[in-house]
């Protein structure tokens, strides 16, 4: 069956700041700015870790189960941002230190203060029956919540034989029914999405990608990059917003 337009790269949301980051790395080791320091921190209501991921963060909100990565980007005066793959701004560090966390109750910003060391995620052991069984609770909160009747899927014999596929496909699954919780929020977006899409199928891929066959939203991940090669639950509900024509906020 052919693909409903072009094959949507969620990448694309956020390779302004991975080329940002890599034309100017050389630079801001040069340059005296702010240092972006991993440990736990409290801002306002908001408790949440940073972890250090290669030249990217993980970040961690104490009631969230996501594990967002953030891009860095240079900011204005000396200062650093730490984005989303949706290209939403996640925490802005001032050249003197000083961290700012945005969130969608705090678009202005809450000044964040550490609290104390962390320790970095790693994916943990799951079996081909918790993916299964996540698929099926997902599709039934939808219908549940939201109205609407769209069946999870992926290569379930794939991912019996590779465990290390089976966990990122699970936090890649997890994340894109939350993303499609929030890309359904707005009344509008439930009726572009049930038109549209019955079924979501996870895949193996070389990179985050997000395209429609026919009816089915396909979502790769890509193992070998492990967090970042899953889309976010902000990535996943803006690249739809973009995809099925309905404004999203990352």
């Amino acid at each position: 069956m052919p693909r409903i337009g072009i094959a949507f790269l969620l990448c694309a949301l956020m390779s302004g700041a991975a080329l940002a980051q890599s034309e100017m790395s050389s630079r801001l080791n040069q340059e005296e700015v702010g240092g972006v320091q991993p440990g736990s921190y409290s801002a306002g209501r908001f408790d949440f870790s940073l972890d250090a991921y290669g030249d990217k963060y993980l970040l961690r909100f104490d009631d969230d189960p996501e594990i967002y990565v953030l891009y860095e980007e240079p900011a204005p005066l000396g200062g650093r941002a730490l984005k989303y793959d949706s290209g939403a701004i996640a925490i802005r560090v001032a050249a003197w230190g000083g961290m700012t966390l945005f969130t969608d109750a705090t678009p202005g910003g809450v000044a964040a203060e550490r609290t104390g060391d962390s320790l970095r995620p790693s994916p943990g052991q799951v079996s081909l029956g918790d993916v299964q069984n996540a698929a099926d609770d997902e599709s039934e909160h939808l219908a549940y919540s939201r109205g609407i009747h769209a069946v999870f899927t992926a290569d379930w014999v794939a991912l019996a034989g590779d465990a290390r596929m089976r966990a990122l496909c699970f936090e890649a699954m997890e994340n894109a029914a939350r993303g499609i919780d929030r890309f359904l929020i707005p009344g509008q977006a439930r009726g572009a999405f049930a038109r549209r899409i019955d079924q979501v199928r996870m895949a193996l891929g070389t990179k985050p990608l997000m395209f429609l066959s026919g009816k089915t939203l396909n979502i790769t991940f890509d193992v070998r990059s492990g967090y970042a090669g899953r889309a976010s639950s902000r990535g996943i509900a803006r690249a739809l917003g973009q995809l099925l024509g309905v404004g999203t906020p990352g």
